[in-house]
């Protein structure tokens, strides 16, 4: 009724004004799922009849009103998550429907720390993307709440280095470390034992899993403090384009100075094996956080001795080369390509809604989430298209003046 042609426009609004899809769920799904989850394994065959009944209504629901999409991919998610914990023969299955609905709800609801939470849970053949995940939850735009609910994540991987070599579990722990104890022996062995295996793992086959974007972006997340009392201050100072700077803000990125010392040793790593295609996406991200860190003086402050400074201007030297578009690299605006359209990268889908990256994109530059702005078909087209996003926020970057410079 509410989107017939003929309807008023108190009726075509009354299922937003009155949140009626939150309440059918708070009351009318999730509740009986609640119910019929703490009875089992007695109430089994019902409560999988229910999942299909709701997730049906859902669908219809989704047909006939595309525009609730928004809230309708998430509770989809969800409804498909409670079939995953009941059914076990086809639990792979059934987080793979999941996490489908989640993504489509992401690409609706960037900003929402509760959906990469979401997608967190689901990533259990990952470690590097359950950190990712948790971490971006914490660092959205509206960020999932709850320190408690960092603790209880972290929990399960304080003992994981001892029962797997390997160099993703040696970088979770080191986080969860990081977070729960702060510095100390062990922090510094297990980012050691990571620091080593790190190189093997970005000469890798070129690959599209994106792990070198996960570690930076979980980094960045820890420097700007998530979970700890220093992250609302953060958060508001780069909710704003710029900000002059106070004694207040320096010594607030201060407190995470083992987190930005490891952020920065890693970029460093980076740096050294950039001829190595894995390595450019997550020194990509990396030049993003610095030219957006650049707006706010005081924090930049706390991180400049950091920085490698040096590396980094070898690195953009080396991105020269016979077909650079230097006005595009020198231009203010960020760079588009020869449609007059910006390309998309797949890593920007990934710090996309985190509350640094919010001024980094133009206005629209997500419009079509179902696939790049322009078609990059080729890994060499890709390539270009982040090498000059590279060089341009290079250039932006010297432009303060300060820390590398550019003729």
């Amino acid at each position: 009724m509410s989107r017939m042609p003929s309807a008023s426009a108190v009726i075509r609004d009354f299922l937003r004004n009155y949140e009626m899809l939150d309440r059918m769920w708070r009351y009318g799904i999730y509740s009986p799922l609640e119910i019929l989850r703490q009875s089992l394994p007695g109430s089994l065959v019902h409560m999988l009849h229910f999942i299909d009944h709701v997730s049906s209504t859902l669908d219809r629901i989704l047909v006939f009103d595309p525009a609730l999409e928004a809230i309708l991919y998430e509770q989809l998610g969800d409804v498909t998550r409670y079939r995953m914990a009941v059914d076990r023969q086809d639990r792979r299955h059934w987080a793979g429907i999941s996490g489908y609905w989640y993504r489509k709800a992401a690409d609706r609801n960037p900003n929402t720390g509760r959906i990469q939470h979401s997608l967190a849970v689901l990533s259990h053949s990952d470690a590097l993307q359950k950190l990712f995940y948790l971490t971006k939850a914490f660092v959205c735009v509206q960020p999932l709440d709850g320190r408690r609910t960092i603790e209880i994540s972290f929990n399960h991987w304080n003992g994981l280095a001892l029962q797997r070599d390997s160099m993703a579990t040696h970088f979770v722990v080191a986080h969860s470390v990081l977070l729960t104890d702060g510095s100390g022996e062990r922090l510094n062995t297990l980012t050691n034992d990571f620091m080593s295996l790190l190189p093997m793992h970005i000469q890798r086959p070129s690959s599209r899993n994106q792990h070198e974007v996960y570690i930076m972006s979980c980094n960045i997340a820890s420097v700007l403090g998530y979970g700890t009392p220093v992250y609302p201050h953060m958060a508001d100072l780069f909710s704003k384009k710029q900000s002059s700077g106070t004694a207040n803000e320096s010594s607030s990125a201060m407190e995470k100075e083992d987190a930005i010392r490891l952020t920065f040793q890693i970029l460093s790593v980076l740096l050294r094996y950039s001829s190595f295609p894995n390595a450019i996406p997550g020194i990509h991200i990396s030049l993003a956080f610095l030219w957006r860190v650049s707006f706010h003086r005081s924090v930049m402050e706390s991180l400049e001795a950091t920085v490698p400074w040096q590396a980094v201007t070898g690195f953009l030297n080396s991105l020269f080369s016979h077909n650079t578009g230097f006005s595009r690299i020198q231009d203010e605006k960020f760079p588009i390509g020869e449609y007059e359209t910006a390309p998309q990268l797949p890593e920007d889908f990934l710090i996309w809604g985190q509350v640094w990256s919010q001024f980094y994109y133009p206005n629209n530059f997500f419009k079509d989430t179902s696939g790049y702005g322009i078609s990059i078909d080729e890994m060499d087209s890709e390539e270009v298209v982040r090498r000059h996003r590279c060089l341009w926020l290079g250039v932006q970057i010297a432009k303060f003046g300060r820390w590398i410079t550019y003729s």
